[in-house]
């Protein structure tokens, strides 16, 4: 297989699953906004900050709009052609990358992710962002499942499909750590403990995992912090728990290079070898706060390491995630300017 055909499948993958985590996001904080006492900008953009920082989008958010309204973060991670994240660009990108490799895939796939982006082309931005129209959302995750579904029934399941699996699993298990982050920038704006609220955000990131009902049927309980981060970590049969994608990870990159699972062959295999089984054998007490707040920070990174060496064995190409370059240089640019304002005080 050609190197540019394996990268473009494993970010086809890649695209999709991350288009489909942010409107899982943005649809379950417009639910958390309109169940708000108060509808003041100052308490919507409360409720969107954690988002936006657990993106890593934050910094870029605060760069391009000076008014921190719902609105404006609702146009950011759905339609902002100036966020490499948004809904929008990665359904632009996935459908590019479709198009370069037209005749690897099914027929199937090049119309359902074409027939996506025209409908996102064709959607009036500021109705969906100020009416809030959440047919808009489900239409998107549709797309995105249905996309998946045809996959399975008309993609060989050979090296082409290990590659795009690659994308799709890495980036899921990415998402929910990141999902599951958004808890700590949520205490962060608390002034002060509320149960209440705790079981309300804890519920609202559930259901930007899909994952309420499972989790209820796993843990006859209700939203508990340590049963929520096991259950969303550590789950053995919850599709997009981190352990579940790593393990699909895993046996994707095996089946590439057709090393038994039981030894390793090349650094990606040996990074998410080591990820798995540090995570299988993790003491799920463990999973409170700081040790959570910590744990994710070191599952992202180890996940970034993993998607480097990734390429550099099979693409031979450096790693350039768009959404990252864009955060690194808003980031860079507000600390000079507050730099140059401290010197200006000064």
């Amino acid at each position: 297989m050609l190197c540019r055909v394996a990268d473009s499948l494993f970010w086809l993958g890649r695209y999709i699953e991350r288009a489909e985590n942010t409107v899982r996001l943005v649809e379950v904080t417009h639910h958390s906004l309109l169940e708000s006492e108060s509808s003041s900008d100052d308490v919507s953009y409360s409720q969107w900050q954690p988002i936006l920082a657990s993106l890593g989008d934050q910094a870029l958010f605060e760069k391009l709009y000076d008014d921190r309204s719902s609105y404006n973060a609702s146009y950011f991670l759905t339609f902002d052609t100036e966020n490499p994240s948004s809904v929008f660009n990665c359904i632009a990108a996935a459908r590019e990358n479709a198009r370069m490799i037209r005749d690897q895939i099914s027929t199937e796939m090049w119309e359902t992710i074409n027939g996506v982006y025209l409908y996102l082309k064709n959607t009036n931005a500021e109705e969906v962002c100020t009416e809030l129209d959440f047919n808009f959302y489900l239409e998107i995750k549709k797309f995105t499942l249905l996309f998946q579904g045809i996959k399975e029934v008309t993609f060989n399941h050979k090296l082409g499909y290990e590659f795009l699996a690659c994308g799709y699993e890495l980036e899921r298990a990415d998402k929910t750590c990141r999902i599951l982050d958004t808890k700590r920038h949520m205490d962060a704006n608390q002034k002060k403990r509320d149960d209440t609220m705790d079981v309300a955000h804890w519920s609202a990131i559930l259901r930007a995992c899909s994952g309420f009902e499972a989790y209820h049927h796993e843990f006859a309980v209700r939203a508990y912090e340590n049963n929520i981060a096991r259950f969303l970590i550590l789950s053995r049969d919850f599709p997009r728990s981190v352990l579940f994608c790593l393990r699909k990870l895993q046996a994707a990159i095996h089946a590439i290079s057709g090393c038994p699972i039981t030894h390793f062959s090349n650094e990606p295999e040996r990074l998410v070898g080591m990820l798995v089984s540090n995570l299988q054998y993790i003491d799920p007490q463990n999973l409170k706060e700081e040790e959570l707040h910590t744990l994710i920070e070191e599952i992202e990174d180890r996940l970034a390491t993993i998607a480097i060496e990734l390429r550099n064995k099979y693409m031979f190409s450096e790693i350039t995630d768009p959404a990252t370059e864009a955060e690194d240089e808003a980031t860079e640019e507000l600390e000079d300017s507050s730099q140059s304002q401290s010197q200006s005080e000064g």
